[in-house]
């Protein structure tokens, strides 16, 4: 049986395409196999960020202390990639619970307070900015029935209503605090694994004081 060469031709390339095809999926596995996440170092992570850094990864990991910006949330939430914080070394994971701040707006003092609370007491904790007390909530929320974190503090202007929200949901339990002495009022009767603080006309050791006390409460338990 004889073949013509345009037939022989035409089988060989089919032959190559195949084998090129094969090729560039086998490629494509790989890369998404070891590239399937990437760890940055950075204090703030913007959205600016993460698009200069994350290229093609379906998971990002954080600093411990690291912020994520709104737009960061916006573009990890587009672009359907998970976050999540990394220990900065060994002896930070044997520190115990891990503690979370949400602030509506940028606030030095909170900032300061966080800072300073940590290397007196050797706590971790995460800080994380939002616009939106809806937004900041639901945050709230979700950390805590995750177990993400041991308690959480939302720093808004509105205190008593983000406290309100948040109760809607049976797993919370919520207080809007002024100062040291209402917030062990609200711990002995309550347990409140959330905290909502207005932070204007707070000064950074009224604020550190409010953090500390939450934190020597220790893990809420149900009550």
């Amino acid at each position: 049986m004889q073949f013509s060469e345009e037939l022989v031709n035409q089988v060989v390339a089919n032959v190559l395409s195949t084998l090129s095809r094969q090729g560039q999926v086998a490629q494509h596995t790989g890369t998404a196999s070891s590239d399937a996440s990437v760890v940055l170092t950075d204090k703030v992570i913007t959205a600016d960020l993460l698009a200069a850094k994350v290229k093609g990864q379906t998971a990002v990991g954080i600093a411990a202390g690291a912020i994520l910006t709104p737009t960061a949330k916006d573009y990890l939430r587009q672009n359907q990639i998970s976050v999540h914080r990394t220990s900065t070394s060994a002896a930070s994971t044997k520190q115990g619970a891990k503690w979370r701040a949400i602030v509506l707006s940028h606030s030095p003092a909170v900032e300061n307070a966080l800072t300073d609370l940590e290397q007196q007491t050797g706590s971790r904790w995460s800080l994380e900015l939002s616009t939106s007390l809806a937004d900041s909530v639901q945050d709230a929320i979700s950390s805590l029935c995750r177990a993400d974190a041991a308690g959480v503090v939302l720093f808004a202007s509105m205190a008593e209503k983000a406290a309100c929200l948040a109760n809607r949901n049976q797993k919370i339990r919520a207080a809007a605090v002024q100062d040291v002495n209402h917030l062990r009022e609200v711990i002995s009767q309550l347990g409140p694994n959330l905290i909502c603080v207005n932070p204007k006309q707070k000064s950074f050791i009224e604020l550190r004081n409010l953090i500390k006390t939450f934190v020597k409460a220790g893990v809420p338990q149900e009550k």
